[in-house]
């Protein structure tokens, strides 16, 4: 991709330069990709279509705008088209016809490189005139046609006709690619035309390539109810700013705005606007027009308190409401029911409390629910409405409304509250983040887990620190590399906070321990489903007996009220524990590894990641088992093994132990398909082979029974003597060899090290 291009082309329709556009470049870098790629595709009847799925005020729009400007800077053949649903309308028909005007407008700038037409107010008439010569006939054709439309009785026929404007735009050198904002698509939901389905009929029927962006549970909401398959198109998810990026975006928004920050108050701003550029532009340009300068936390909550209270975020969020409850009586009684069971603790409320407070007609209350649900200010099962969604800006306001319109408080009151809540809470968001940032990422390890063998020392404090401690990192790597007392992690398919298993780990941090569920050999039955319970021991020096049996007796307890039956405990502290720690954790059975350990299994892991990944020295072969077919894949491996400079010796070792792992595989798999899978890959300094095959085993290679019924006694021990000595066999000719159950069969992993001849 021509990354200059990118970055320089013509501001067109974004708001903001190029070089100050921040954090989505990968996204930008995505979608111009994504329109490219599509037009290579022959028009096959179906659309090459992506949806992104945004979650409430990451902000879209200026991403589809910076996406327009890249396209119509290359002069290729995608003509790019950006269409907002439009504010101020509320009716189905006047936002196509909109979307027609605004299609034909953008499509003649593009023919005719003048981008300063994108934003003219034009008639049609008048876009006839501007035409180049090669569209004025499908152009004049199209117009008439909606001239007709328009003065027919069917208005769902006219919304039809405007949207799929695109799509009579004849076969030739250039190819429209829609990118439609659909973040206001609630706005039209009263309309008498189901709007949000027509849309996605038409983007979906075109032969053209699109993007559908709206807010995550609409958008996929309006691809259900349109009978399209959302499996069939690409997806891209668009969640609020990471601390970086927000960090970036303020410091540029600050710049151009001329505010002067500060390090406090821009890391204060990034965790209380939550990642929102939505937030962060608001609130910076609101400084910028007052001209003040952000430097104390004083004046961050000053300003912020001054537009939740009158200003940006009041208007946006008011508009918000505006929308869902139009009557004011409504919308009061919305406000009580979201802030009157705060106070209590309650976060639930039945559906039908809501439609006796609210005094509607259940469709007028599920519609006024769904509204709430779409926006992620409450999230709805049908029967039960959970009010904790929703930022913590929208939390004050709505507490500062109801205190306001409810109780009638003075306003003077309220403000003073409300700055002195947000004063109050500002170092605490500030040591919250900063203890997050220092905490270990123990979800994100865990997640990596997935049946690797790794030494099995990692886990014993005791036991790397007698080897390892104060031993260069490159050093332990390398001898890590050879240890061969290893220990197979588990296949971890989920993980979660601590505190959402047991509101006993609350008082020790929300980061501080993680839940991850398991099996063991990747085989899933109940005997092999484990439960892993990790937290991080805070001490400065090595942990003592009397910090562990704390954890332990905490962790295990946990376990027993959760119903828990099968767990592994594992600690780790930053320094390690103490020699009495040490043992209290081997009598429980319990795992514990100091920072440094962490640190190293985190590279191992993520090292075993990039080398899955990188396929450009991996051979591939697939043959019939029986006949003699083994010796292709040992005549394959040969060529291989020549080509990395194995020596004659170890060439034939490696045939060897292919032929033996591939006749164990004809012999024994049960397989249905009667094939063997083989994959060579090669790197630096060995040669790894990994035979597999669908079908179950009766008996791994150990002779541990997996239970299956219907193999005799007689035939199990007979099968294993035979897997038993062949696994020796290959043992002894490779120097790594790994046997491990997939979810269709069994693979052997057999690795050979090139050793250079003295």
């Amino acid at each position: 991709m021509d990354h200059n291009r990118i970055n320089h082309g013509r501001q067109i329709l974004g708001r903001v330069r190029r070089d100050e556009f921040i954090g989505r470049t990968a996204e930008l870098e995505r979608l111009v990709s994504h329109a490219r790629q599509s037009n290579g595709q022959k028009r096959s009847g179906e659309a090459y279509g992506l949806l992104i799925l945004l979650a409430p005020l990451a902000g879209v729009s200026e991403l589809l705008r910076q996406t327009f400007d890249s396209l119509f800077s290359r002069r290729e053949e995608v003509v790019p088209i950006y269409f907002a649903l439009p504010q101020a309308e509320t009716t189905a028909v006047s936002a196509a016809i909109e979307f027609l005007n605004t299609f034909l407008l953008q499509y003649i700038a593009y023919r005719r490189d003048e981008p300063t037409l994108c934003r003219a107010s034009l008639t049609l008439n008048d876009l006839v005139k501007l035409a180049p010569a090669a569209d004025v006939v499908w152009i004049e054709e199209l117009i008439e046609s909606y001239n007709r439309q328009r003065f027919g009785e069917d208005d769902r026929e006219l919304v039809r006709f405007c949207l799929t404007a695109p799509d009579r735009v004849p076969s030739g050198d250039v190819r429209p690619f829609v990118m439609f904002d659909a973040v206001q698509l609630a706005n039209y939901s009263d309309s008498s035309i189901p709007f949000a389905i027509e849309i996605v009929k038409a983007l979906k029927s075109g032969g053209n390539p699109f993007v559908l962006a709206g807010l995550r549970r609409e958008v996929l909401d309006a691809v259900t109810r349109a009978g399209c398959d959302s499996d069939a198109l690409a997806v891209m998810r668009l969640e609020q700013l990471g601390d970086e990026d927000a960090r970036n975006l303020i410091t540029a928004t600050a710049r151009r705005q001329h505010v002067s920050i500060t390090d406090e108050t821009r890391d204060l701003l990034v965790q209380q606007l939550e990642g929102s550029p939505f937030f962060i532009t608001s609130i910076l340009q609101a400084a910028g027009e007052k001209r003040l300068a952000l430097d104390s936390y004083l004046a961050c909550e000053r300003l912020y308190v001054d537009e939740l209270m009158g200003g940006r975020l009041n208007r946006y969020f008011s508009s918000v409401l505006e929308h869902i409850a139009s009557e004011p009586e409504t919308r009061a009684s919305v406000i009580a029911l979201l802030c009157e069971a705060t106070p209590e603790g309650k976060h639930t409320i039945h559906f039908e409390s809501w439609r006796r407070r609210l005094k509607l007609g259940s469709a007028a209350v599920e519609q006024l629910v769904r509204l709430l649900h779409i926006q992620e200010l409450i999230n709805c099962d049908g029967d039960t409405i959970d009010i904790t969604g929703g930022s913590m800006l929208w939390q004050d306001y709505l507490k500062s409304r109801f205190r306001l319109d409810a109780l009638r408080e003075p306003r003077a009151i309220v403000v003073a509250d409300v700055m002195a809540d947000a004063l109050k809470r500002a170092p605490q968001t500030i040591a919250h983040h900063y203890r997050r940032a220092a905490s270990l990422p123990l979800r994100e390890l865990l997640g990596k887990f997935n049946s690797q063998l790794v030494p099995r020392c990692l886990f014993d404090f005791a036991e790397f620190a007698a080897v390892y401690k104060g031993v260069p990192a490159e050093e332990a790597a390398a001898a890590l590399d050879a240890d061969t007392s290893l220990v197979r992690l588990p296949q971890v398919f989920h993980t979660a906070s601590g505190v959402s298993l047991s509101l006993a780990l609350r008082p020790f941090g929300e980061e501080s321990s993680v839940v991850a569920h398991a099996f063991s050999g990747g085989v899933y039955t109940n005997q092999n489903e484990t439960v892993w319970l990790v937290a991080r021991v805070e001490s400065k020096l090595e942990a003592n007996a009397a910090l562990v049996e704390k954890w332990l007796d905490t962790l295990a307890g946990v376990a027993r009220k959760s119903g828990l039956i099968r767990t592994q405990i594992w600690l780790i502290a930053n320094e390690g524990f103490s020699p009495e720690a040490n043992d209290l954790l081997r009598s429980r059975n319990a795992f514990g590894s100091s920072r440094q350990q962490f640190d190293v299994l985190t590279d191992r892991l993520s090292t075993g990641e990039r080398q899955q990944s990188d396929a450009t020295n991996e051979f591939q072969l697939i043959f019939p088992m029986g006949a003699d077919n083994e010796m292709l894949a040992a005549s394959a491996v040969e060529q291989v093994a020549r080509r990395v400079n194995f020596t004659p010796e170890a060439i034939n070792q490696i045939k060897t132990a292919v032929v033996e792992a591939c006749i164990n595989a004809s012999e024994h798999s049960l397989s249905p398909d009667r094939k063997i899978y083989q994959r060579f890959q090669v790197e630096n300094d060995r040669l790894s082979i990994t035979i597999s095959s669908r079908g179950i085993l009766p008996f791994n290679f150990a002779g541990n029974s997996q239970g299956e019924e219907e193999t005799t006694a007689d035939e199990s021990q007979r099968s294993d003597d035979r897997r038993g000595w062949g696994l020796k066999l290959i043992q002894t000719l490779m120097d790594e060899v790994e046997f491990e159950r997939v979810d269709e069969g069994t693979s052997l992993r057999m690795t050979k090290y090139l050793r250079q001849s003295s």
